[in-house]
């Protein structure tokens, strides 16, 4: 049943990704099925279920949905712009530094994934810099703080490093991403020649007229108890260490008492198709792992891999599968609690912080790609800026499609050099 509860990820991955369907509602029925023919209860089926995911999940997602909906984060990322639009000649750099503070500040990362980019693309746009690369910058700065361990992504990675038997990395974690992606950032700086200004993507782009300059109005009393909320949040989960998704419910239900949103408009706003996704992929992995799936992977990757090719491998790996499902749903649950037999079986040679931080740093380079959300949000970004042609809007998508393959290369064997190992210690 090794190979087959093995084969069953890899026929949900390839179905959802070719019938467009969820993967995770496919999951979950995949669950049950291979339960039943492996001999495996309906009730342990279902004790697999990722509850405290599913509570950190929704929990976070609601309390965002509440700030999405009254504006408060869209003003907030509009005003810090606004502030440091005078420094032109840094704007890059205050790209990825602001939507970096923006993510930790909103550890849901939509805010730097679905609301950024088209404010830092049409400010770069009229400062002359290609809004490709602020739009690339946007991402990998999000990214950079994307695994703070109030967030959902950190949170839920977190938890699953512990279920798979490890130590609290948190902190390392959080570090290595900023690395990674700080790098990242320098790399596409490079790549598009950020230093020449008034140079532009396709040469011939006019800035569509809605997206000039605003006025930009005073935080209502809605939104001032939305951000204070949101600070208060933030300092229980990390002082009281308080569960992340409750602790986001609690504060939740005090903006709704004190109408700062519509709670039906809020419950619209939660993405369900990424929640189920996530969810279901964790009760499919938790059968697999009982029939000693995970198992049967990490001897396959550990017959292809050696010292100097395991961490190179896990990574790519990682990023390969998340052209096609989230990081935090497919690689990560799946890669993670390979880490430790792999290392073992390749002599220890890593410490096992750096595969995990080459796992979970790979997963997210593929965020730029357009199949993938980041990338998605650019390109809808571009388009809505400069109404491309389908000819510039097919050029925009795969110069990101190889910003993608690059990234996620680099990111594959810069364990190799060590770097990750800086901050075990912490």
């Amino acid at each position: 049943m090794e190979v087959i509860s093995l084969l069953s990820l890899i026929f949900v991955i390839t179905l959802g990704v070719f019938t467009k369907k969820n993967i995770g509602i496919i999951s979950l029925a995949v669950a049950i099925v291979l339960g039943l023919m492996s001999g495996i209860s309906s009730k342990d089926v279902v004790a697999g279920f990722p509850t405290s995911l599913f509570l950190n999940l929704f929990g976070m997602f609601f309390f965002f949905a509440i700030a999405q909906n009254n504006g408060s984060l869209e003003l907030l990322s509009k005003k810090l712009f606004a502030i440091f639009g005078r420094y032109a000649a840094l704007y890059p750099l205050m790209v990825f530094l602001v939507s970096a503070l923006i993510t930790v500040v909103d550890p849901g990362g939509l805010t730097g994934y679905v609301v950024l980019p088209t404010i830092t693309m049409g400010v770069g746009y009229q400062m002359g810099y290609n809004p490709i690369m602020i739009g690339v910058l946007t991402i990998f700065g999000a990214n950079a703080t994307l695994m703070t361990q109030v967030g959902v992504f950190g949170n839920t990675a977190n938890l699953i490093i512990a279920n798979a038997g490890h130590p609290n990395y948190a902190t390392q974690i959080l570090l290595n991403g900023t690395i990674m992606f700080f790098i990242a950032g320098i790399l596409s700086y490079i790549g598009f020649r950020g230093w020449k200004r008034n140079q532009h993507a396709d040469g011939a782009l006019s800035l569509e007229s809605n997206a000039g300059p605003i006025d930009l109005p005073i935080f209502n009393g809605k939104q001032k108890l939305t951000l204070l909320m949101l600070v208060l949040m933030i300092l229980a989960i990390m002082f009281l260490k308080t569960h992340a998704g409750l602790t986001a419910l609690v504060f939740s239900i005090i903006l709704l008492l004190g109408k700062a949103a519509d709670e039906k408009d809020a419950f619209l706003g939660v993405p369900w198709e990424t929640i189920f996704l996530c969810i279901g992929i964790g009760n499919l992995l938790s059968v697999i792992d009982t029939l000693g799936g995970l198992t049967l992977l990490a001897s396959l990757l550990s017959s292809i891999s050696t010292q100097w090719t395991l961490a190179p491998l896990l990574g790519i790996t990682s990023s390969i599968m998340s052209f096609f499902s989230l990081a935090i749903a497919g690689p990560i649950p799946t890669l993670i609690p390979t880490v430790e037999s792999l290392n073992e079986l390749n002599g220890n040679r890593f410490m096992n912080i750096e595969l995990i931080s080459t796992v979970i740093n790979g997963g997210f380079t593929a965020a730029i790609s357009p199949l993938s959300l980041g990338g998605a949000m650019v390109l809808a970004a571009y388009g809505t800026l400069f109404k491309p042609s389908a000819e510039e809007r097919t050029k925009v998508f795969s110069k990101l499609f190889l910003v993608a393959i690059v990234i996620s290369i680099i990111a594959g064997i810069l364990a190799n050099t060590g770097i990750y190992r800086i901050v075990a210690g912490l």
